[in-house]
């Protein structure tokens, strides 16, 4: 079932409904940062399998919900929290009020979460792969990668084409000029956008600050954005009355289940899958049942 929301700032998205036969819940995938949103579309029939609709869709500019030329447009990457998330989590609950609610949310699509002002409307989140990205933190090879995106190739695609048309460098979807010069700009700092240059600034004072919301992070040691650094310069950010739980997978280095930044949702690492499954069960089980 497909579905249109529109965001506070008159942003046209789009998703899809996978509903369960006899749902207990509702269960949002925001996607990482220009990711196809067909790559989740695997896990997102695994949960509804399990008795959870699921709400797959995409951010501004992405995929379906790409509605006109990047570079006639004027998005942000903080609009992803600003706007998007608050958008689907407001659409979820107008649907399926008297269910709960939780999101699995992938890099970006966890990271942000704490910028929308109705995060509290979830009931947990699933945070995948979720730091700060800081590139001087990354193993060398892909630093050098993502340095050459972000200090060379975005700018001067930006100047020319007024976005950069990635796809065709088959490297990701393709990106809006104001996303990748924000995006980037947060890369260059250690603490991502809780840096002083934005925080109270662009960021509003106070994200994440009792973020109660109960929260299970799931990272792996071969991710090559999620290093423990990036993962603690994130994460030491956040307070909340809640718990934050996490999940380290140990990776052997040539093993057939790596995982890196992207393999968390490939169906060859169906055991983490099992694992955010159980997590959600039990934060479901566990919760106490509302009185009218």
């Amino acid at each position: 079932m497909d579905i249109n929301i529109l965001t506070d700032d008159n942003v046209e998205l789009r998703a899809t409904l996978y509903k369960a036969a006899n749902p207990k819940a509702v269960v949002l995938i925001n996607p990482g940062t220009a990711t196809n949103t067909s790559y989740y579309l695997p896990f997102a029939k695994y949960l509804r399998e399990h008795g959870f609709h699921v709400i797959l869709w995409n951010y501004r500019g992405f995929c379906d919900s790409k509605v006109s030329h990047l570079k006639d447009c004027h998005y942000q990457y903080s609009d992803i929290g600003r706007y998007d998330i608050p958008a689907v989590i407001d659409t979820a609950k107008r649907l399926f009020n008297d269910l709960p609610l939780y999101c699995v949310g992938h890099s970006a699509g966890g990271q942000q979460v704490g910028l929308a002002h109705n995060a509290d409307q979830l009931d947990a989140l699933i945070a995948v792969a979720v730091s700060a990205g800081y590139f001087s933190y990354m193993p060398l090879r892909y630093r050098l990668k993502a340095n050459f995106f972000f200090r060379f190739l975005a700018p001067l695609s930006n100047k020319v084409f007024n976005y950069v048309p990635a796809k065709s460098f088959k490297l990701m979807e393709d990106l809006p000029a104001g996303f990748t010069e924000e995006w980037g700009a947060w890369c260059r700092e250690k603490e991502l956008f809780f840096s002083d240059k934005f925080y109270g600034k662009t960021i509003p004072l106070g994200t994440y600050k009792n973020f109660n919301v109960p929260t299970f992070v799931f990272t792996a040691d071969d991710d090559e954005i999620c290093t423990e650094r990036n993962l603690h310069n994130f994460w030491k950010n956040v307070t909340s009355d809640q718990p934050i739980t996490f999940k380290r997978y140990t990776i052997s280095k040539g093993s057939d289940q790596s995982v890196g930044h992207f393999g968390y949702f490939r169906s060859k690492n169906t055991h983490i899958w099992q694992d955010i499954l159980e997590t959600i069960n039990k934060v479901h089980h566990d919760k106490p049942l509302q009185t009218l």
